[in-house]
């Protein structure tokens, strides 16, 4: 052919036509090239992936949930980063063997130079893109997640003894130096889920506790994990998500947003509970009970009452005529005194008690509020309001059903963020990270448990709306918010079966409960703060497990406008 363009070779064919056929379909160029053996050749590993896919996606095999569940196995996505490299070279040896055999380098024109390099950066760029998403995958997996498997802990001791705590403590074994007073000594194992007893020998089931070192060991590709019922040998899988107030001119981290979620291991049947952050005198777990007395006492002298404004509290008698009123008798109320969001804060330097956790104030209140609301709570995952913005800005952002007008602003998420303001009117609204920041925080005027609602309707809505295109479009920018604004305590080796329930739920009939007053307290202190009202939380937190969402209140079941 004429021109200087293209140059036909021994074939009578364009050497770079047939380059680019073998770029797009392995082993067209050949074929166009006359070249059928050499053809058949380079297609069928391509012909092979494209049935395995076909068969895959038919059966089920190659589901969104089974494709999820690899991708967040460490193991398989090195292994996928070889595959990778092996993909590369066949696709770039394809295109340089066609170009070959139909007379390429023989006479080529100049510009057959750069139309080669271009196809090879074309061949080239899809598998360093899926390599860079692998590589960041497996970074982000073994940053986050709890990579080594649970260790075995010794049984449950019984409570120490005042002078046993005192004596250790000048030992230095609890109490470090600077260790705040109403900070109590404590190092108690307390009961937890089967799912963590399970792998314990002499607790959990012998066929699980042996094929625990088979688990915890990189299977091959080809071995499969065992069932996730069969492996914990539990119905439900609970998580406690909690939201981080902290920023700018606030007191050190609080634990503002706090919802549990459970999910049925089988049916797929999940429940959101929001539990308000201002409940005070919690009750705690038997092993805690004691761990709180300095924080009881002084909060029992914040909280007294002085109506007669004789300088000493009401509750105070003078049994001994002496003029000068007696402290009555100290009772433990066996509680936390202060609000439920501060329980972290008291107790995020007990490595003591949960030596294996990467937050030890996470793990506490994990299981305090497993404690009151009779539910074991299986893991824990916080994130900091700052993440918060981050991740709704990088699915895009949230549309949300807004029920009546908010023009307002709060602090800033961070010391170098500007305040996040929401103007909305009733009914669907698109927010963005810090507009979604303002909805679900603003509570002046409104209420704690208003404020609870929104988070849980935000929840919802962007799990709804968070769909694959978007998450693969955003993954590297997630990647980075997660690693630096998530903390949890989930093992990387449940990974794949927590993936695969969570993928069961049905959004659309997600249970919304606000365990709020006045329903679910029992009065309120001295200072005004709800005291929850334990059996009836434990009674609606039993109600809509075991009947799940039809169970729900009928002003929760649809508070969402969904």
């Amino acid at each position: 052919m004429s021109g200087g363009h293209v140059v036909e070779g021994t074939t009578g064919r364009s050497p770079i036509a047939a380059a680019v056929l073998s770029a797009v379909v392995p082993g067209a160029g050949q074929w166009y090239a006359g070249r059928r053996l050499r053809s058949i050749l380079f297609f069928a590993p391509f012909a092979a992936m494209l049935l395995g896919a076909a068969v895959g996606a038919a059966t089920g095999a190659f589901g969104p949930r089974t494709l999820v569940s690899w991708a967040v196995q460490p193991h398989l996505l090195r292994w996928s980063l070889g595959v990778n490299l092996v993909v590369l070279i066949w696709r770039l040896t394809a295109v340089a063997d066609a170009y070959a055999v139909a007379g390429g380098g023989r006479r080529s024109p100049r510009v057959a130079g750069t139309v080669i390099a271009v196809l090879v950066a074309v061949v080239v760029a899809p598998q360093v893109v899926a390599a860079s998403y692998t590589v960041r995958g497996i970074t982000l997996l073994e940053e986050v997640f709890v990579a080594e498997a649970p260790i075995e802990m010794p049984a449950p001791v019984a409570a120490p003894t005042q002078e046993v705590l005192a004596l250790e403590g000048k030992r230095g074994l609890f109490v470090p130096d600077d260790r705040p007073p109403w900070a109590d000594p404590v190092r108690f194992e307390i009961r937890r889920s089967a799912r963590n007893l399970v792998f314990r020998p002499g607790i959990g089931d012998p066929a699980a506790v042996a094929a625990w070192a088979d688990i915890v060991t990189a299977p091959e590709p080809e071995a499969p994990f065992l069932p996730f019922e069969e492996r914990v040998g539990a119905d439900r899988l609970t998580i406690l998500l909690v939201g981080a107030d902290e920023g700018p001119g606030r007191e050190g981290l609080r634990t503002d947003t706090m919802i549990v979620v459970t999910v049925d291991v089988q049916t797929g049947e999940a429940a959101l509970f929001g539990l308000p952050r201002n409940f005070k005198r919690v009750p705690l777990p038997q092993a805690f009970q004691r761990s709180f007395i300095s924080l009881e006492k002084q909060a029992i002298n914040e909280e007294a009452v002085d109506e007669d404004g004789d300088g000493y509290p009401d509750t105070w008698t003078d049994r001994d005529g002496d003029g000068i009123p007696d402290r009555p008798r100290f009772s433990s109320c066996r509680c936390f005194p202060e609000m439920l969001n501060r329980v972290r804060q008291h107790t995020m330097d007990w490595t003591g008690t949960y030596p294996n956790t990467p937050d030890p104030g996470l793990a506490a209140l994990r299981d305090v509020i497993s404690h009151l609301i009779d539910l074991p709570i299986d893991y824990y995952f916080m994130v900091n309001m700052e993440g918060f913005v981050d991740v709704i800005d990088s699915i895009g952002g949230v549309d949300v059903m807004v029920t009546e007008p908010y023009h307002v602003a709060v602090s800033a998420p961070s010391e170098d963020s500007p305040k996040a303001r929401v103007n909305v009117e009733p009914g669907m609204n698109h927010l963005t990270g810090l507009e979604a920041l303002a909805y679900s925080r603003w509570r002046i005027g409104s209420s704690d448990y208003d404020r609870m609602k929104r988070q849980r309707c935000l929840i919802r809505a962007a799990a709804d709306q968070a769909d694959p295109f978007t998450l693969l479009r955003s993954f590297h920018t997630l990647a980075d918010v997660i690693e630096r604004s998530v903390v949890t305590d989930v093992p990387l080796v449940f990974l794949p079966d927590m993936v695969d329930v969570l993928g069961r739920v049905n959004l659309d009939t997600i249970t919304t409960v606000g365990l709020v007053p006045p329903r679910y307290n029992s009065g309120r202190t001295p200072g005004g703060y709800p005291i929850p009202n334990v059996s009836r939380i434990r009674a609606k937190v039993a109600e809509v497990v075991a009947g799940g969402g039809a169970e729900a209140d009928a002003t929760t079941a649809d508070e969402c406008g969904m």
